[in-house]
């Protein structure tokens, strides 16, 4: 699976096929589709490992905190970390992301999505997904009114962003771009001060 990410990040998801991701292993094609019924299922294992690894770094970081905000912060300095430390599996993804379509013509997002409302995903995993923290500090008044979702598509969006650039640029500052967005989701989603009612 290891060379699978690393011929995905270096050569593109198109690039990258059954018989050269076999070549970069040192084994004969058959060797792979005997673990792997063929890319699609290589594919959706190395999806399933990054998220897990992802999740599994994630989730300390989160619940750790006790605020909205704490916890929007760890969500970020905490994803902008694990590319740091996972670069080219970061870029792989990014790769996948942007290129893998199912036979019926899916995003990997939307069959994602689609596997998410079959099968809610429980513990670490549903870490990755902020819109119930946000929902949760708009409940209860911590955060600006802000749309849950919305602003979750802008979060992973930006954070998004990150792996572009590294994708770009392999010795791209990920941590640097992190407090970046610590400081404009803060101050987005900090609430304005009540008025002061002027007294005669």
């Amino acid at each position: 699976m290891d060379a699978a990410i690393e011929l995905i990040a270096e050569q593109g998801y198109v690039g990258a096929s059954v018989g050269k991701i076999a070549m970069r292993s040192g084994v004969v094609k058959s060797a792979v589709l005997y673990y792997f019924a063929g890319k699609d299922a290589l594919v959706a294992a190395i999806v399933m490992r990054v998220m897990g690894d992802a999740a599994t770094a994630l989730a300390p970081a989160v619940l750790a905190e006790t605020t909205a905000l704490g916890k929007v912060a760890a969500y970020i300095r905490a994803n902008c970390a694990f590319v740091d430390s996972h670069r080219t599996a970061s870029v792989a993804m990014f790769e996948i992301m942007t290129s893998f379509r199912t036979d019926d013509g899916l995003r990997l997002d939307q069959a994602a999505q689609r596997s998410v409302q079959q099968e809610p995903p429980g513990g670490d995993i549903a870490l990755l997904d902020p819109e119930s923290i946000l929902e949760e500090g708009v409940r209860s008044g911590e955060l600006a009114p802000i749309d849950p979702r919305f602003t979750k598509n802008a979060l992973r969006a930006a954070l998004d962003g990150a792996v572009f650039e590294l994708a770009r640029d392999p010795s791209y500052d990920v941590v640097g771009y992190g407090e970046q967005l610590v400081a404009l989701f803060t101050t987005a989603l900090t609430p304005l001060p009540t008025p002061r009612r002027r007294t005669r």
